[in-house]
């Protein structure tokens, strides 16, 4: 199954019960986050429900509806619903009871990425593999108490983080005398697993953070349009090798 989210600049619906998805791969294309944003401050944060493909309004921030939510520079930082999260997360003090884990597999990332020196070496990375790195996650890696629930998965490597999502070119370094390509994120095919709020499992690629996600983008290419691609189990089950 796989369904489409129209979210370009669209209005936010409130989370209607009973309206949650089946079991299936879902795309959410230019979710306009804060599309507004710059690399000198935090964007406001983009509250996502992935139990209906839906953006959920800030005004939910203290409920269930949501599951993941967006912020930080250009809306890179990925944050769960957990009321156990750090002072001035999205989730703190909130009933959710979310969690999240980064899958990282050093030979897949080898395909594009230099794993000793922590950047990417092929660029644009090419698209298949956002797909392939979807696909060959088929189950929950780790139990839950693995799962991170007060802190964040951000940029990678980047002032101090670890592994991330995506890569922050603050400097341009990757591609010197080039001033259109200087704080740039290159999203990376690497999968986040999320626990939702209603204890459903989900896989997730984000695959670019520009409108209409250009392969190679540069300073001219609007931010704060995010698109992923999911695959939810709604089943209860930890079986995330869904069709």
């Amino acid at each position: 199954m796989l369904a489409c989210s129209k979210s370009d600049d669209a209005p936010v619906d409130p989370f209607v019960p009973g309206q949650e998805v089946a079991t299936g791969i879902y795309s959410a294309v230019n979710l306009a986050a804060d599309t507004n944003a710059t690399s000198g401050s935090d964007a406001a944060i983009m509250y996502f429900s992935l139990e209906q493909n839906k953006m959920v309004p800030a005004s939910q921030q203290y409920t269930t509806n949501w599951d993941i939510a967006f912020g930080g520079i250009y809306n890179s930082s990925v944050y769960v619903n957990n009321g156990q999260s750090k002072p001035g997360f999205p989730g703190y003090g909130g009933p959710g009871k979310g969690r999240m884990f980064l899958v990282v597999d050093r030979k897949f990332d080898a395909q594009y990425y230099d794993t000793l020196k922590y950047i990417p070496n092929v660029l644009p990375i090419p698209g298949k593999l956002f797909d392939s790195a979807l696909h060959v996650v088929k189950t929950v890696p780790v139990a839950d108490d693995k799962f991170i629930t007060s802190n964040l998965i951000s940029l990678d490597h980047f002032q101090g983080a670890g592994d991330g999502w995506g890569y922050y070119d603050f400097y341009g370094s990757l591609f010197p005398g080039d001033a259109k390509k200087a704080h740039i994120v290159y999203s990376m095919p690497r999968t986040i697993i999320v626990k939702t709020t209603k204890g459903h499992y989900a896989k997730i690629v984000i695959s670019s953070i520009y409108k209409d996600s250009p392969a190679n983008p540069n300073r001219d290419n609007k931010p704060g349009y995010l698109t992923l691609k999911y695959a939810i189990q709604m089943d209860g089950s930890t079986n995330l090798d869904i069709k």
